[in-house]
């Protein structure tokens, strides 16, 4: 039998649809805040390159003649030095306020990949919709002892009034069926009523834990000093992953 640490579930992430848009725009806001916030630390970083570029011509170009491959290599060794020394500084000072962006982008991430486990399907999905609610539980009453006829217009209603209270009690009671007693297939029925809000959901749950992964694989260039911190960002700010995120 699975086990599940029941200490370990989240008490803070609402398992609704509002709640998932509201972790997708605001994972998209802190990517992109992210992303500018390399960008301007990266400026820095090449704004003093070009600076103590300047400043080796200038040691060369201020030397005698005869001096002057010495003090090229001179130069060349003092402008590695330097730029060497200012990233390290950088990477450094600048680490509170990368992780002041990366730390609230891990929680979503984290909150993300809990809320995909609860969305493995349509029916799952479903099943959840209107819990508690008088509603359901009177459709829900209703259904328990109903024939095959009166649960499949019972799901044509749900889908023809976009029912999702009914929906929710029709895939309840046929999932508690023995398979041959169902007089259709709940996950055939889940995906004709909810599929699509599913796929939306899924693509936005995603999306969230892509733009985290995307933030950390950049910091971690950075960190490492590679020349363009910001291309696996940028690629990931503009998939179709977090695009499908961004809309409510």
């Amino acid at each position: 039998m699975a086990t599940v640490d029941f200490k370990k579930v989240p008490t803070d992430v609402p398992l609704t649809v509002e709640n998932i848009d509201l972790i997708s725009a605001r994972a998209t806001e802190l990517a992109i805040a992210f992303k500018r916030r390399l960008e301007s630390i990266q400026r820095q970083f090449s704004d003093a390159r070009l600076r103590y570029s300047r400043e080796a011509d200038e040691v060369v170009s201020e030397s005698d003649v005869e001096n002057r491959e010495v003090a090229k290599k001179f130069a060349k060794q003092q402008l590695a030095s330097k730029i060497a020394k200012f990233r390290i500084n950088i990477e450094k000072s600048s680490r509170p306020q990368r992780e002041e962006i990366l730390q609230p982008l891990a929680k979503l991430a984290a909150d993300a990949d809990f809320l995909l486990t609860l969305y493995g399907s349509p029916a799952q999905a479903l099943g959840r919709v209107a819990l508690g609610e008088v509603k359901r539980t009177q459709y829900q009453l209703q259904l328990e002892g109903a024939g095959p006829v009166e649960l499949q217009t019972a799901a044509v209603t749900a889908i023809a009034t976009n029912d999702l209270p009914l929906a929710a009690a029709v895939v309840t009671v046929v999932d508690r069926r023995k398979r041959d007693q169902r007089p259709f297939a709940a996950n055939e029925f889940a995906q004709q009523m909810w599929g699509k809000q599913h796929d939306e959901v899924n693509a936005k749950l995603k999306g969230v834990i892509h733009a985290y992964k995307s933030a950390v694989a950049a910091d971690r260039e950075f960190a490492r000093g590679k020349a363009d911190p910001l291309t696996n960002l940028s690629l990931a700010i503009s998939s179709k992953a977090i695009a499908q995120a961004s809309k409510h």
